[in-house]
């Protein structure tokens, strides 16, 4: 196993741990350390499998959702639709653009964290905002493989109890990543080499995944998220760097 594998494996250790002690943050992670070692596409196909597996559980644990999904329906449906629209976004730009789009979702979801942005969104105003939420959460899926800022921003904003929060942002996701598997699958990726590397890094993912679960409530989570921030800082950096230079 050559160094970069290593650096892979690692990246999705810390990742899917991040995901099993917070419902999240596993593509936003993941998807920079990777792309590091990788070259995009390729990123985005080793992330596919693993997150949708993780979603699934996420999902199953406990009772199924169906009254969170009746009421999420528009916003899932537009979510899938953006998917595909920003992965035709993704194979007609130059990659650099990628890099900075990637930086620019690392540094939101900084910026929104350290300033703790929140607001709440009415009954109302919800038949109109949850569709424009999907379709631009899947627009920046297609082309960063990140949804997860946007997304908790707003369903933070709905107000959602902890249970039915994580299963919301499990579902978004899964609709997202099996689009999102549907779209790149044109690519001609997926080779007998990565379908291997994307099943052992689900084991990986999966394992490191059980421990976050297992650790949620033993992590001192204000020393973890002062090193997470730090990683992420520092990836949204480089990733800056190679964009514009």
């Amino acid at each position: 196993m050559s160094i970069t594998w290593v650096a892979v494996t690692g990246a999705f250790l810390l990742a899917s741990f991040v995901k099993g002690t917070t419902g999240m943050g596993f593509p936003l992670i993941a998807t920079p350390m990777v792309a590091l070692l990788v070259d995009i596409k390729t990123t985005y196909a080793l992330l596919v499998l693993p997150n949708i597996v993780m979603d699934t559980l996420q999902i199953a644990r406990g009772k199924m959702p169906w009254e969170l999904w009746r009421r999420l329906w528009s916003l899932l449906l537009t979510t899938a639709l953006g998917v595909f629209l920003g992965t035709r976004i993704l194979m007609s730009v130059s990659e650099r653009w990628i890099y900075l789009a990637l930086a620019c979702m690392v540094f939101l979801y900084l910026g929104s964290t350290c300033l703790r942005v929140s607001f709440r969104v009415p009954p109302q105003r919800e038949r109109w905002l949850a569709p424009t939420v999907g379709l631009a959460g899947g627009v920046l899926t297609g082309v960063t493989n990140v949804i997860g800022p946007l997304t908790a921003l707003y369903l933070l904003a709905l107000e959602f109890g902890k249970r039915d929060f994580v299963k919301a942002v499990a579902s978004i996701f899964l609709v997202a990543k099996l689009s999102q598997l549907v779209a790149i699958s044109r690519w001609g990726l997926y080779t007998g080499g990565i379908l291997r590397w994307s099943a052992g890094l689900t084991a990986v993912a999966l394992l490191s995944f059980w421990v976050g679960i297992r650790a949620q409530d033993r992590v001192a989570q204000a020393t973890f998220t002062r090193i997470l921030h730090a990683v992420l800082l520092g990836t949204g950096l480089v990733f800056t760097y190679r964009g514009l230079w």
